[in-house]
């Protein structure tokens, strides 16, 4: 599940993924990620993006696709990253040890709350419109996870 939300007049968004996603909504943050481009060089700051991930299950073409995207020069974005398992959260400290340097900053985190501080930190502002649209998308994603059918 892939759930997105975002304001680019106020440079916000909300990208939560959740279980396995389609190749559809891989193609939908694709195409959010790429509206960030566009939008990024037209914002006084730098975009406020906070990710969740409670999966890593990206195959290769996605994660070369996501690399494409994150080397484009006006893909900028400060990225506060919650990744829900041990696992997860070394995977992404370790892409920081690969020497990439990417244009855009980013943070992992445990939880929400202290990576929506982070944010509001880098961008020296409290972000009251993206913690709203933080606790829509959990709420969105709460309801679809009660009614997702169970394996088996």
């Amino acid at each position: 599940m892939y759930i997105a939300r975002w304001d680019w007049q106020i440079g916000i968004a909300v990208w939560w993924f959740e279980g396995i996603q389609t190749d559809a909504e891989w193609e939908e943050t694709f195409v959010h990620r790429r509206d960030l481009c566009v939008h990024s060089p037209s914002l006084p700051f730098r975009p406020a993006v906070l990710l969740y991930l409670d999966n890593d299950r990206a195959n290769a073409l996605r994660r070369k696709q996501l690399a494409e995207l994150s080397d484009h020069p006006h893909y900028n974005p400060y990225i506060a990253c919650v990744a829900k398992t041990e696992e997860l959260r070394s995977a992404q400290v370790a892409l920081r040890w690969a020497g990439v340097h990417p244009n855009y900053e980013k943070e992992i985190f445990r939880d929400v709350e202290p990576a929506l501080a982070w944010l509001e930190k880098m961008r020296g502002t409290h972000l009251v419109p993206l913690r709203l649209m933080v606790r829509d998308v959990q709420r969105l994603a709460l309801r679809a996870n009660v009614t997702r059918p169970t394996p088996g």
